[in-house]
């Protein structure tokens, strides 16, 4: 936490811009450096004040420094929820799944938050020590050294089964400025997953919505008024794709791709494309002309509507996943880039879908 930055001028700013949790870690904080340990309580005050849920890190040096017995589970929750002003309590390492079970019963419902890149089996084992269910979430790491951070393939596998099991994800995304602030003095940006680590803030926002993780956590700090105002416009309940329009698209086309509310994946998949067939019901009535299109090919990433041509089908839109030849039914209306077609890969039967359409340059 920067010494001179005003705490409740951010976080104010933080609330307006829907934000609920802040996240911090008591690792490395000394009980002796009254300063630093000052600060931490005037976070959480002015936090817990405004309405947020403050979740800290912390690991067995914590223990030690701040002399807990972690067989005595009353002080340990003293300590952290009255003392500290913590609704939540993420164990880096150093306390036992044992230990951690009977911290999820506790009256005031405070989260205990597991390591999300410990192995599997640790949530069922922690399940059938009859662990609270609702106390309990699982955080991600967040990776300051870049290659070190989590494959897309791993973090999706974990994040699947956290959901079987009915337990709550959280991850980090980062900010993209040099100036950024993390809580370890090397900082190459703290990503959860490494393909995040370039992207924009906007885009690792909307792909975690899009792999179905809970609490989506920003690493690095402080948020300027750009990025809170990001966030501000981010749906959160809803995977949206940002979409590169074709300069040509004709006015119907343009309300079929800015309807917010007509967009779900037909739920048999197609091999070469994902349907949303309810638009050709709204809009079978309007005129959609055949444009010419030049490629013999549609490719992936390519967003069309079907044309007059496609009769019955006419208003359909669809999002190619594989090439595919162009066979004149099909109105090419914009394309989707490469990290967009992450965010389509999560596209599951039945899922509602919207577009953000880029303003041309």
């Amino acid at each position: 936490m920067a010494e001179n930055y005003d705490l409740a001028g951010y976080l104010t700013k933080c609330v307006k811009a829907q934000i609920k949790v802040v996240f911090t870690t008591l690792i490395n904080v000394k009980k002796s450096d009254q300063q630093v340990f000052q600060r931490f309580l005037s976070l959480t005050k002015i936090a817990n004040k405004l309405g947020m849920d403050v979740y800290g890190d912390v690991d067995g040096t914590v223990y030690e420094e701040f002399g807990l017995d972690k067989n005595n589970r009353e002080q340990i929750m003293d300590f952290f929820i009255i003392e500290l002003g913590l609704k939540g309590i993420r164990f880096d390492c150093g306390v036992s799944p044992e230990d951690m079970a009977k911290l999820t019963h506790n009256h005031q419902d405070i989260k205990i938050i597991l390591n999300a890149s410990n192995p599997a089996e640790e949530v069922a084992y922690l399940l059938s020590l009859q662990a609270k269910k609702s106390n309990l979430v699982s955080c991600w790491n967040f990776y300051p050294q870049r290659y070190t951070a989590s494959s897309l393939s791993y973090f999706t596998e974990k994040i699947t089964a956290l959901k079987a099991s009915g337990i709550l994800s959280q991850a980090f995304v980062a900010l993209q400025r040099s100036d950024a602030q993390g809580p370890w003095q090397h900082n190459d940006k703290l990503p959860s997953i490494e393909m995040h680590r370039d992207l924009s803030l906007d885009f690792q926002v909307r792909h975690f919505v899009a792999l179905g993780v809970d609490d989506i956590i920003v690493s690095t700090q402080f948020l300027n008024d750009t990025e809170l105002m990001v966030l501000t416009n981010i749906n959160l309940h809803k995977i949206t794709l940002n979409l590169k329009p074709a300069v040509d698209i004709t006015s119907v086309e343009q309300k079929i791709l800015n309807d917010q509310s007509v967009h779900f994946v037909r739920p048999d998949l197609a091999e070469y494309i994902i349907r949303s067939t309810f638009s050709r019901l709204k809009y079978h009535h309007n005129d959609i002309p055949v444009r010419h299109f030049k490629g013999k090919y549609f490719e992936k990433g390519d967003v069309v509507i079907l044309n007059n041509n496609a009769q019955n089908y006419k208003g359909e839109l669809q999002i190619v996943t594989k090439q595919m030849a162009n066979d004149g039914i099909r109105n090419l209306v914009g394309h989707l880039e490469e990290s967009e077609q992450s965010i389509v890969a999560c596209l599951t039967p039945n899922c509602e879908f919207s577009f953000n359409l880029a303003k041309e340059s």
